[in-house]
């Protein structure tokens, strides 16, 4: 899928060892457009995270300017939720997309930090995760929220439960089953966006 993906917008592939015959990035959006009686109605835009390294071969200093205009297009919109993406293994004062985001949404009414790979997260340093959550570091108006994804290699396994393995992760491996239910696992966070987006809506709508 993703290879037609890139084949059909002419971007090369990443694909370890396969030579670049197009650019890496590209300002065309892809579309998907789900429908039914169960469905949300919004818009969900899937941007690329912004880098500031160049890889040989792969992306240039074009590419740079690029992803960054383009993000910052869809965050400078007063009506778009930002879901600020960031693995739990990580500095967070080091993540230049919240920066972006605290100059784009100074009050943080539309912002929600969203960690990724608790399971990556160093024995012994668990604390500094569970102090985002807790709101004792970096706190945003709106708060965090911590999912855990499947790794590479269980992605290629077709039986997997997506759902149930990230419960098992957050019922029974310390400290992530300490931490409030509503903070962990992808349903509470559908929940959360849905109670931001409808405050957000009513807020919208009276200037529309």
């Amino acid at each position: 899928m993703r290879g037609q993906v890139h084949n059909t917008m002419g971007l090369s592939g990443f694909e370890e060892g396969s030579a670049r015959k197009g650019p890496t990035f590209s300002r065309d959006v892809l579309r998907l457009e789900i429908c039914g009686p169960t469905q949300e109605h919004l818009s969900v835009i899937d941007v690329p995270g912004i880098f500031k390294n160049t890889t040989p071969g792969v992306t240039t200093k074009e590419d740079i300017s690029l992803v960054r205009s383009m993000v910052l297009g869809y965050m400078e919109n007063p009506r778009s939720v930002m879901l600020a993406v960031i693995p739990a293994n990580v500095d967070v004062a080091t993540q230049e997309i919240l920066e972006l985001a605290a100059d784009v949404d100074p009050e943080g009414k539309r912002t929600l930090g969203v960690l990724t790979k608790p399971d990556l997260v160093d024995q012994g340093a668990e604390s500094r995760v569970i102090d985002l959550l807790q709101g004792r570091a970096h706190p945003l108006s709106l708060g965090w929220h911590i999912v855990r994804n499947p790794g590479q290699q269980q992605l290629s396994d077709g039986t997997l439960d997506r759902g149930r393995l990230e419960q098992y992760f957050f019922d029974t491996i310390s400290p992530w089953n300490k931490v409030e239910k509503d903070k962990v696992g992808i349903e509470p966070l559908r929940v959360r966006i849905q109670d931001i987006l409808s405050g957000h809506v009513r807020q919208e709508f009276p200037k529309v």
